[in-house]
């Protein structure tokens, strides 16, 4: 197993789908997934425009939908997966 891969994804209403971002940087990753975790963001986007969510609500699901994201592209390239980032 490779370590210390490391990757950057955005998760911001104007940044690129995780599908781009992952080919980028050259991770593996199953389609279907990442279709899933894109509809998720959009999700919680809607509820943040919509007023429905706060900003700390707002970055705690964000910080769980990039957790989820790294666990299935570390598992998906057999990469160990470390400590949370920072």
């Amino acid at each position: 197993m490779e370590e210390n891969k490391q990757f950057r994804i955005g998760v911001g209403s104007l940044s690129p789908t995780f599908a781009k971002q992952l080919k980028k940087q050259g991770f593996k990753f199953d389609v279907d997934k990442v279709k899933h975790f894109e509809k998720l963001r959009e999700s919680i986007t809607y509820l943040m425009f919509a007023d429905l969510i706060n900003d700390k609500a707002k970055d705690n699901a964000y910080i769980k939908l990039i957790t989820k994201i790294r666990q299935h592209v570390m598992s998906a390239n057999n990469l160990k997966v470390g400590p949370k980032p920072i």
